[in-house]
C-alpha cells in the first residue's frame, strides 16, 4: 500500500511541476510564495470531514447545537466513550496521538513543510522540471545524515551502495542542467535555482526524519486531521509573510490575472491537497529513506514528459543517470523489505 501511494505521488508531483513550470517559463504568473501559500492553506479543508468524524452532538443535550470534542484519534471497542487523553505505554505498543498532540505536531511542522514546498517551487522558476526532481533527490543523503542522527537510520553495505549509485545518477544528470529562461545566465542558474533546490531537499529530509521520529507508526495519526491544522496554521500564522516579500520587494503580491491562470492554480492546488496527504501515508507506511528515493522516480518521468509534450531530447549520459537513480530505489526498496519481513 506504501508503494502505491508513492507511485500516485511520483505522478502527481511531476504534474504540478510541469504545470508551474509552464506559468514560470513563459512569465505569465511567476509567483511561487502565493502558489506555496495558497496550496498549503487549501490544506485547511481537511478538517471538515474530521468535524463531523471528532466531534460529536452531545446525548446528554438531545440536540445538535453542542459539540463534543473526542480527546483521542478515535474511540474505545465499545465505540461510546472516548479514549483518555493519556494512555501508557505498555508491551511496545503506541498509544494513539490525541487531537491536541496531533495539534501540537502539525503546530511544530508548520514552517518547515512550507518552507520546503516553498524552496521546492521557487527553484522552478530558473531549473526546469527535470533539473528540479534531479536535485530534489538529494534530499536522500540529508534523510540518512539526520536519521542516522535522530537514530532513525542506520548506515550498512546495502544502503551506501545505493545512495552512492543515486549520487553518481545524479552528477550524471546534472551535466545536462540548462537556464530556464534566456534572460537568465547558466551561472545564475546554478548559483540561484539549484541552492533552491537544494535547501528544499534539506527541509525535505528534516521534515521526513523528524515526523517519523514523532509518530513512528502510521496507525498512531490521522493524516487528514494532521494536514488541516497545518493548512489552518499556514492561515491563520503565516500570512504576515505574504506582507514581508511583497514590500521587501523579493516577489510582489498580485492576484491571478487571468481566468486560465486561477484554473491551473486550482487544480494544482487539488494535486498538492491529495498529493501531500499520500506522501505522509507513503512515508509512515514504508520508511523516510525508500519514499525519499523512492521519489526519485520522478526524474525518468519526467525525462519522458519533456520528450513527449516539449520534444526535448537528453543526452544518454542523462539516460544512464535516470538508470542509477532507478536501480537505487529497487536495491533499496528490497533491502528495506527484507528487514521488514526478518523484524
Amino acid at each position: 500500500m506504501g508503494l502505491f501511494f508513492l507511485c500516485c505521488v511520483v505522478v502527481l508531483w511531476v504534474l504540478s511541476s510541469f504545470l508551474l513550470n509552464n506559468l514560470f517559463e513563459e512569465k505569465v504568473y511567476s509567483k511561487p510564495f502565493i502558489i506555496t501559500w495558497f496550496n498549503t492553506a487549501s490544506f485547511s479543508l481537511y478538517l471538515v470531514p474530521c468535524y463531523f468524524r471528532y466531534w460529536k452532538p452531545s446525548p446528554m443535550e438531545g440536540n445538535h447545537d453542542n459539540l463534543v470534542p473526542e480527546t483521542s484519534i478515535g474511540i474505545n471497542n465499545y465505540g461510546i466513550e472516548p479514549l483518555p487523553e493519556i494512555i501508557e505505554e505498555s508491551d511496545d505498543k503506541l498509544h494513539p496521538l490525541t487531537i491536541s498532540e496531533t495539534l501540537k505536531l502539525s503546530f511544530c511542522f508548520c514552517i518547515l513543510w512550507l518552507m520546503s514546498n516553498l524552496l521546492n517551487n521557487a527553484s522552478l522558476v530558473y531549473t526546469s522540471v527535470s533539473s528540479q526532481t534531479i536535485l530534489s533527490s538529494t534530499s536522500s543523503f540529508f534523510t540518512m545524515l539526520v536519521g542516522y542522527l535522530v537514530n532513525q537510520e542506520t548506515f550498512n553495505k546495502t544502503k551506501i551502495i545505493s545512495l552512492v549509485g543515486l549520487l553518481v545518477g545524479v552528477i550524471c544528470v546534472t551535466l545536462n542542467d540548462k537556464p530556464q529562461t534566456a534572460d537568465v545566465t547558466p551561472f545564475q542558474t546554478i548559483l540561484i535555482g539549484d541552492v533552491l533546490a537544494l535547501l528544499g531537499a534539506l527541509c525535505y529530509g528534516i521534515y521526513s526524519i523528524l515526523l517519523k521520529l514523532k509518530v513512528k507508526d502510521d496507525s498512531r495519526m490521522d493524516m487528514k486531521l494532521f494536514f488541516g491544522f497545518v493548512g489552518v496554521f499556514n492561515t491563520v500564522l503565516l500570512w504576515p509573510s505574504l506582507l514581508f516579500v511583497h514590500y521587501t520587494g523579493i516577489e510582489r503580491f498580485q492576484l491571478p490575472p487571468s481566468r486560465n491562470v486561477w484554473y491551473v492554480l486550482l487544480f494544482n492546488c487539488a494535486i498538492s491537497f491529495l498529493a501531500d496527504f499520500l506522501w505522509a501515508r507513503a512515508m509512515l507506511l514504508t520508511s523516510p529513506l525508500t519514499v525519499t528515493v523512492g521519489l526519485c522516480l520522478t526524474i525518468p518521468l519526467a525525462l519522458m514528459c519533456d520528450i513527449i509534450f516539449k520534444f526535448k531530447f537528453n543526452s544518454p549520459i542523462y539516460f544512464f543517470g535516470a538508470f542509477l537513480v532507478c536501480f537505487s530505489f529497487y536495491w533499496i526498496n528490497k533491502h528495506e523489505k527484507l528487514d521488514s519481513e526478518n523484524s
